[in-house]
């Protein structure tokens, strides 16, 4: 009767042994639940003291580099970014810089959170033209043209308002080559230009410096719209120049050699003759350089 009676026992006891261990492991697992959330509200507290460590009104700005933007320009741009300064990456950052400052290439960002300080390297965009857009329905009528200024790799960093056409504005961009383009959609500031004709006449003019710097400095415009009949307009020689995108450097050389050699020539050939029509110096041709344009005298 014992043996049965154990046996019986023993029968009945291992269930209840599954149970105490299934009771042991819900309870382990809550208590791990507990300590995991535990950690995470004590990191978002200990993040959320250092970000008010770090609040934007302590911040401070070691800024370099920067000529055109004051540092109170810069950091009234990034405004409540700062808020984030902490989470947020430098990359972030500097995209951020460089999307709403249109002057700013670059922007190297190093933040010191121990410091409650931002250090900024800057690089600045120069003014390198001036871009004259005009409308399709009246592309020679001035008095409808859009002026920008525009750098070197065609990224357009101010649209040029009636308002600053007085004097200290005129001295500062009037010297600057005038590239011509005609469309009825104006290029948006702090973007590249996506008119191929000003990527051919930046081109022209960077060739030009590089290579024939006495012509460079006499540019007045350049009009690069018909890539085959491309429209040089020079300082004191009133003849309109022409060459082809195929073959820049030697058209740039050939018309820097007329003009050296014959400027005179042709001034005194305008004074003597009567020009029914414009003046044009057509340097399209390898070898030869044409002179156009003028009425037989009488």
């Amino acid at each position: 009767m014992r043996r049965k009676r154990d046996g019986y026992i023993r029968q009945i006891s291992r269930p209840a042994q599954r149970l105490g261990k299934s009771t042991h492991a819900k309870v382990y697992l809550f208590r791990r639940v507990v300590f995991v959330l535990a950690i995470v509200l004590t990191l978002s507290f200990i993040g959320k003291i250092v970000l008010s460590f770090f609040g934007a009104e302590y911040v401070s700005l070691a800024l370099s580099g920067n000529m055109h933007y004051t540092d109170v320009q810069i950091y009234d741009a990034l405004g409540e970014q700062l808020q984030n300064i902490v989470t947020d990456s430098e990359e972030q950052t500097s995209i951020y810089l460089k999307k709403h400052l249109s002057y700013i290439k670059d922007a190297h960002v190093t933040k010191h959170v121990m410091k409650r300080m931002l250090t900024i390297k800057i690089t600045e965009r120069e003014p390198f033209v001036r871009l004259r857009v005009d409308p399709t329905a009246n592309a020679a009528v001035n008095g409808n043209s859009s002026f920008f200024l525009v750098d070197s790799e065609g990224h357009v960093l101010k649209h040029i308002d009636k308002e600053d056409t007085h004097p200290q504005i005129s001295e500062k961009f009037g010297k600057m080559v005038i590239l011509r383009a005609v469309s009825d959609e104006l290029p948006k500031v702090g973007a590249a230009v996506g008119m191929p004709e000003v990527a051919l006449g930046l081109e022209i003019l960077k060739t030009a410096l590089l290579q024939e710097r006495n012509l460079a400095a006499q540019i007045e415009s350049i009009d690069a719209s018909d890539p085959q009949k491309i429209k040089l307009q020079l300082d004191a020689f009133p003849v309109s120049v022409w060459f082809a995108a195929d073959a820049i450097e030697l058209g740039l050389h050939h018309i820097a050699l007329f003009v050296k050699q014959h400027k005179i020539q042709v001034l005194q050939l305008i004074r003597e003759n009567s020009v029914e029509t414009q003046p044009y110096l057509d340097a399209r041709f390898q070898d030869t350089v044409y002179l156009g344009g003028f009425a037989e005298s009488e």
